[in-house]
């Protein structure tokens, strides 16, 4: 199956990865807070579970609970990007793909020099006042003390990312979904089609390449043209030989 998909991805001029959770937490440094072990933990810890933690309601409610989870778990480490996204660079140089829909908060794209991303989601390193709009560096929420507050009208300071509850914003939404309708090649790395994000995005895809690389087999594979079940790690390298 690998090789089959390698040679489509030599013969494909636009193609668009969708990157997903599993992509960023086999990063070095990633951590996959809704894993069994962190899930359980969580909400053992902090009487929520992960969603209910980084949720727009929490925020709004309970700014000093959110904050505190925020520091101690989501900024206390930032993953580096892996093998995956130097192979996608690769194939972004080679003029072949076209454009990255992330899912992830970590900016993994950008850090590994790719070029035409639609951050679904956000990423940790922009932060902003609410109020007079003012930007700062994830570096400041880390070395707030409690609730980060704005400088200059003392305002709680957003993570700007998308919390739980939260819709996407439309523009972005348009971008992903226009990227998925002209492209010949799609793949979905570190994720399965499960999810209204996902099956919107996806659906508007009209041609006969679509691949999912993910660690293991899902019931929504079978509306995939093609199922790789392996590391993204592993597989994206290989796909990017030779172009």
């Amino acid at each position: 199956m690998i090789q089959e998909v390698k040679k489509l991805v030599k013969d494909s001029k636009k193609i668009v990865c969708i990157m997903c959770q599993e992509a960023m937490t086999e990063c070095d440094g990633g951590v996959d807070l809704w894993s069994p072990d962190n899930f359980y933990r969580i909400e053992k810890e902090y009487g929520k579970s992960p969603e209910e933690m980084l949720s727009a309601g929490e925020l709004t409610a309970r700014k000093v609970y959110f904050y505190d989870f925020y520091k101690k778990e989501v900024i206390k480490s930032f993953p580096k990007p892996g093998s995956a996204y130097t192979a996608m660079k690769k194939m972004q140089d080679s003029g072949i793909l076209s454009e990255i829909i992330s899912f992830n908060i970590f900016g993994l794209e950008y850090r590994a020099g790719l070029r035409n991303i639609i951050e679904l989601s956000g990423n940790v390193y922009d932060n902003y006042c609410p109020l007079c709009k003012k930007r700062y560096p994830v570096e400041y929420l880390i070395e707030s003390k409690g609730i980060p507050l704005c400088e200059e009208c003392k305002a709680a300071i957003r993570p700007n990312i998308r919390l739980h509850s939260e819709k996407v914003q439309n523009d972005l939404y348009t971008q992903a979904v226009l990227a998925c309708r002209n492209a010949d090649m799609i793949l979905v790395v570190g994720g399965n089609l499960s999810g209204s994000k996902m099956r919107y995005c996806t659906g508007h895809y009209n041609g006969d390449r679509l691949v999912v690389i993910h660690k293991e087999p899902h019931y929504t594979d079978k509306f995939a043209d093609y199922v790789i079940c392996d590391s993204p790690k592993n597989v994206l390298p290989v796909l990017a030989e030779g172009v």
